[in-house]
This record gives C-alpha cells, structure tokens and sequence, in this order.
C-alpha cells in the first residue's frame, strides 16, 4: 500500500487556464462520436446528481444496482476512447495506511503531468466504475455547497477551478480486498488511460468500548473525564471507544496505541474550565529544547508519562463536535454565504483575556497564580483541542473542532498523519490557528473546512540555534481545502529553524483570509522553507497581501528562551503556478484589525510581496511566479529576491497607484509575459 505522494517532481507542464470544450466530431465518424458523447454526459449526469451511496455499484456485491446500468457501463466503456495525450493518466494512487478502516477508506491521487483538459476522475473499484471525483464530494463532503457559492460569487472571469482528486469510499466490507484504479475524465468525454492499480485490506471489526459502562452522564455538567478514560484505558488493541449522543464535560484525555476514538453524531466533547483538569504535569515540551511545559490539550495522542513511548495507529472519527470552550461566544451568530451560521468567538488579547476568555482566562490566572507572568501565562498555558506528538500512523476526518482556549489541532514530531473532512471554528479566538503541522513528515489535509482566529494552516520547524538538531518539517500535501477567515491561508513559519521543505499545496479556496500564501521568518530563527509548489489555489475577498513571502516576522506572544540562529531564516527554491487572487471592490478594512497592517486599504497593500532581509545581504533564491490572475488588486513589490521569475502575470482591474511592478535588489531577476496596467 503507497504512502502520500510527494509532490511531484515534474512541474513543467503547468496549466496556463481553463480549457474551452473543443468539437467533439471528427469529419469522418460523426454519428459514432455524438453516441459516445451522449452515453457519457448521460452517465456522468447521473453519477453526479446520485444520492444513495448504493445507487450505481454496490462493493457489498461487486455487481452493479440494475441490468440497465451494467449495459449502460458497458456501453460506455466499449465506446470511449482513452486520451492520446500522453502523460494524462492519474500517478501516485495511494490509499493511506492510517486512514484504512473496517468500512472505509480515503484514496487519493496526484493529478497528470498535463492535466489542462481533465474535468474529473473516475473511480474504479474491482475494476467496475463506481462514481465520479466530483459525486463522492456531492455526496459527502460538506464544502460542496460553499465551491458552489464560491465561485456564483466569483467576479473575475477566469478564477481558476479547483481540481478534487482524492475521494472516501464508504459502504465497504470490513477485512476485505479492493482493487482501486482512477481513470481521468477530460472535457471531450474521453478517458484517459489507467492509473496504477492498488489493492487495499480494510480493517477487522473492532471490539466496542462503550463510555456509559464507566458512569459517565452526558449531561455536560457533570465531569465525565475519569470515566471516559478508564474506557480508553481498559478499551483493547484494536478497539473502539464510542462516545454517544450526548454532551460530555471533560479536562484531558490520553489516548493510546491502537484505538479509535469515535464521538458520533449529535455527541459534544466539551472542554471543562477548569484549569486543573489539564494538569501541567502530563503536558508537553513544545520544543526538546524549550523552557515551558504546556498543558495537554483536550484530546491527546502522546505519551503523559514522559518516557517517549511512540503512539501508534490512532484513529479520531465520527461527526460529532470537539468543543474547547476557550472563549465567549458572539451572538447572535453571523451568516455565512452557504446561509450557514458563522461561529464567532470574542477577539481578546493577553490584556483583556480575564474578561473575554473562558477556559483561557482561567489557565492564565493559574499561571498567574503559579508566579508566571501574565505575558508568560497567555504564551503557554492555554490549551489546544487536539495534539499529536512523537505519533505514528494517526487519522483525524469527519468532526467539527471548536472555540479552543488556544490553537485547533496541533501535529508535533509525527510521521503518517491523514487530517480529511474536519471542519476547525475558532473565528475570532486569538492565537486560534487551524492546524499546525511541525517537524513532521508525510503528512496530508484534505477536504477540510478552517474558520479561524490566526492562520488557517500552518507549517513549523522550530526556532534558533538549537532547531537545526530537529527532524525538518518536510512531505506534505495540503489539497482541496476551503479557507475562510484566517491571517493566512497557507503559512510556512515563522518557526522555521530545521527547514520546512518538500510541501505541496494547491486546489485550495480561500475566501476572506487576510493573505493566501503567508512565508514569514526573521534573523533569530533560522533556517527557512524550500522546495514548495503553491498551485491551482483560488481565492477571494483578500483582506491584506495576496502572497507576501518575508523575513521581517515578528510575533508579539513569542517568549525568547532559546539560542538565536546563526545565520538567518532565508525562502528558495519555490514555485507558485496557476493562481488567482480577487479583492472585493466595496471592502473596507477595519482600523482595529491585527493583521491588516494599521488599516490601510488594498491600493495601499501589495498583492505579491517578496521582501527579503537586505539590510543583512540575506535574499531570496529562485522564487518562480508563473500564470498569475490579480482581479482589483495593487502592485508587486520584489525586493530582496536572487535569480526569480515573474512571468504570465495579469491584471483585472488594479486599485493600486503606479507603478504596477517595483523591484530592486533582485539580481537575475526575470520578467516574461507581464501584462501590467499603466
């Protein structure tokens, strides 16, 4: 069974935009190209408007749902031809070990070297079709509505559409063989030649671990900490503890190697306030050469006891609601443009969090109380909902993690981590990142929802002299993902001592994050990010910068108790390709605002800043921004950048005042195909 893919290491065809439907008949079979047309445009009509996981083929019996469906699949397949093009086929199939379950399983792909003209991808299981990329996300990814919405909305004419090419298959046999293929589906009606096939084992029926054996209420006053982890605790290998329908009161819980931890529909984990229920004791060293502890978070995948035990094969599911009870909560709530409510926590800082903060006013006064200062006590006593650390083989998809004290889900020194269908509400909670992925390695987030208070995604490879010890913070694939509000869509840094490297991050939309691709370090750092592709991402309602790419970070909260770097953090070796970037015209920006530099408005901010730290003769190295939309945007600034390129770079309205284009320090320096404003 593959591992993630790694980006890919060809990125010389890149698409340069949307592909027009070309004629679909030839001169000489017209008849039998309109056949074969109709047969798949009917087909894939009704795979895409399907309800019922069941309704086109079943995995229960390999067979499909009616005799008219199999003549109607074979017929497809006898017609179609396979794209001509060559390199089209899907590459890199894989199905994640850790993301395997009895009756379910995530496939994902990579998509062709040349992928202008696909439209879509067709799964095959035992070697039968079974349903389109884009039905399984209609059927049950919860982002559909807010793509739809994204792009209604859109006023660019040529935003760049997002690609989904990973898919859950469900409804399977637990401990059971499938074979997986994916076929492209290009704008012609053609399919393109086959991926490679893998086979995957689905887990054994786990035993179930029921909490309400152990006393617990779920009443969401009552403490039901002790016994949900003597579940957890006296739960087998293999098993699975469930967490029913109900809202259950709890300080933190450890889980343990070989378990999944399943909270189901209409159950609540909700945080308690109290501060002792998160014991310092079994928290965590944040870097091996930190001075502070940090208290658990609400769930944890780690060892408390401090001996370095290696968790492994952990699963966190279900569709039920992870809620840290950090901080109070606006009402009424917002609406979003899906006619969703909008959670929306009280924006605070560490000078107002005694009067704004639930959980977390009452971790900074016990810092307080321990003899911390109240700086100190905001910068590490507050709790995260979920962290992973010195984990292998970990899965997190389907639940809704909200209103932490401090960050959403924190994944430290791990290796095999699969985050998939989890939607992170932290909205305006400071200090409230999404995710945070830090010196770990083979890592992927897909299909996932961020509303947050800080940055959206977020990569860290440690701080200072001492970082440069650590494991990099290297092989992630961060893909088909809605990002709403946030500092930073995607964020490398600003801890960037043992390098963030080998990242992958595109078909991603954004939609009211201050920035898109936010690369932050500075001169005490170190290190830097390497090696990244950034494509095919849409965003929208940009608050701040596009992209700014910067080694003047500095962050308020940081306490410094570690070595400086020798050397300065430094961004090369990085490829932005095929993106889009829309500031609504009407916007304007709130004075008040922490990230959007004093309030300015978008003709006074730069779309795509690279600024290098050139007072120290630190620059940048072989940035390449290629295939790039700016819809009302300001100008490019490029200073402190050796050996980049800007080139296919376009303007759809510009709200900036001239020039368009301003560089300096960036020797080597290339500029092709610029169509700029006056």
């Amino acid at each position: 069974m593959a591992l993630h893919p790694l980006p890919p290491a060809n990125l010389s065809n890149i698409r340069q935009g949307e592909v027009e439907i070309r004629n679909l008949y030839d001169n000489n079979s017209k008849t039998h190209q309109l056949v074969r047309h109709i047969l798949y445009m009917m087909l894939l009509l009704h795979v895409q408007k399907r309800k019922s996981p069941m309704a086109f083929q079943s995995p229960f019996s390999g067979q499909f749902a009616s005799p008219l469906r199999r003549w109607f699949v074979a017929s497809l397949l006898a017609a179609t031809p396979v794209l001509s093009v060559a390199g089209t086929a899907p590459a890199g199939l894989s199905a994640p070990q850790e993301a395997v379950r009895a009756h379910e399983l995530v496939l994902m792909w990579q998509k062709p070297d040349d992928y202008r003209n696909v439209r879509d991808y067709l799964i095959y299981l035992n070697d039968k079709p079974l349903e389109t990329a884009s039905a399984n996300a209609e059927r049950l990814s919860a982002l559909a509505p807010y793509r739809k919405a994204f792009y209604a909305r859109a006023q660019g004419t040529q935003q760049v559409r997002t690609d989904i090419h990973a898919v859950t298959l469900d409804h399977l046999l637990a401990d059971s063989d499938y074979k997986l293929t994916v076929r492209a589906l290009s704008t012609t009606g053609d399919l393109s030649a086959a991926s490679e096939t893998i086979t995957v084992h689905t887990a054994a029926e786990s035993a179930n671990c029921d909490i309400r054996q152990h006393g617990t209420r779920g009443d969401g006053k009552t403490l039901d900490t002790a016994a949900i982890q003597a579940t957890i605790d006296a739960c087998p290998a293999g098993g699975t503890v469930r967490i029913p329908v109900g809202q259950y009161l709890s300080g933190a819980l450890f889980l343990k190697s070989h378990l999944t931890l399943d909270i189901q529909s209409g159950a609540t984990l909700l945080g308690s306030l109290r501060a002792e229920d998160y014991p310092l004791a079994k928290g965590y060293m944040f870097y091996p050469y930190s001075k502070d502890r940090r208290p658990p978070s609400l769930i944890n995948v780690y060892d408390p006891s401090g001996r370095g035990v290696v968790i492994e094969d952990v699963h966190i599911v279900g569709s039920g609601v992870v809620d840290g009870n950090g901080w109070h909560e606006e009402s009424p709530a917002l609406i979003d443009e899906t006619g969703q409510p909008v959670r929306h926590y009280l924006k605070a800082n560490r000078t107002t969090v005694d009067q704004m903060g639930l959980l977390a006013a009452n971790q900074v006064a016990a810092a307080r109380a321990a003899g911390l200062t109240q700086a100190q006590g905001y910068s590490i006593w507050r709790s995260s909902l979920l962290t992973v650390q010195n984990a292998k083989r970990v899965s997190i998809s389907g639940l809704s993690f909200r209103n932490p004290a401090y960050h959403g889900l924190m994944v430290f020194d791990s290796q095999q981590v699969t985050v998939r269908s989890v939607r992170v509400d932290t909205w305006d909670g400071n200090n409230g990142d999404g995710i945070e992925f830090g010196n770990s390695q083979n890592v992927s987030l897909s299909d996932s929802f961020f509303d947050t208070g800080d940055d959206c995604v977020n990569f860290a490879a440690g701080t200072g002299a001492e970082a440069a010890k650590q494991a990099p913070m290297e092989h992630a694939w961060i893909f088909d993902n809605y990002l709403r509000h946030g500092h930073g869509g995607i964020v490398i840094g600003s801890h960037t001592g043992a390098w963030i490297q080998d990242i992958l991050a595109e078909d991603n939309i954004m939609d009211e994050t201050d920035v898109g691709l936010r690369a932050k370090s500075n001169q005490i750092n170190g290190g830097g990010g390497r090696r990244i592709v950034y494509r095919d991402n849409a965003h929208r309602n940009i608050r701040s910068h596009g992209m700014i790419i910067t080694l003047a970070y500095a962050d308020n909260n940081q306490i410094i108790d570690f070595e400086p770097a020798k050397t300065s953090g430094v961004f090369e070796n990085i490829r932005i390709t095929h993106n889009s970037f829309e500031y609504t015209p009407d916007w304007t920006p709130d004075p008040n605002a922490e990230n959007n530099d004093g309030g300015k408005a978008p003709a006074q901010l730069d779309a795509l800043q690279i600024a290098g730290d050139v007072a120290h003769g630190v620059l940048h190295k072989n940035i390449i921004v290629d295939d790039l939309l700016l819809i009302n945007a300001g100008p490019i600034l490029i200073n402190g950048l050796k050996d980049g390129v800007l080139r296919n770079v376009r303007y759809e309205g510009f709200r900036g005042k001239a020039p368009a284009l301003s560089t300096e320090n960036a020797p080597g320096l290339k500029l092709e195909n610029l169509r700029l404003p006056n």
